[in-house]
């Protein structure tokens, strides 16, 4: 019977293989101006994470989308009227990772 198990060099190489994808992914990760991710346990609600425009600062915002406008999910909770929140409220998390944390928690 043949050995298939993989040599120590074919498992070197795997790692540089996928040291390499990786690299790529935060590459595109780091461009990235929106998200949009499937949130199955909130009932299918599909959440919209959006980068803020660079002249305008840093932060990200959460969202929902509905009906005038749908919801966005704040540092005070979900709000209706996105059109109508402020820039430093809409925007108020650091990251994509945050928002999302925070949006998923928000739901229940």
């Amino acid at each position: 019977m043949t050995d298939t198990a993989p040599t120590r060099d074919d498992l070197l190489a795997e790692v540089v293989r996928l040291n390499a994808e990786l690299g790529r992914a935060r590459e595109l990760a780091d461009s990235a101006t929106e998200y949009r991710v499937p949130v199955p346990e909130g009932g299918g609600t599909v959440l919209v994470l959006r980068r803020q425009a660079l002249v305008h600062g840093l932060g990200w915002a959460a969202s929902t989308t509905g009906y005038g406008g749908g919801l966005a999910c704040t540092t005070e909770g979900w709000q209706d009227s996105i059109g109508a929140l402020s820039v430093d409220r809409l925007f108020c998390w650091p990251d994509a990772a945050t928002a999302l944390a925070e949006a998923r928690r928000a739901l229940g």
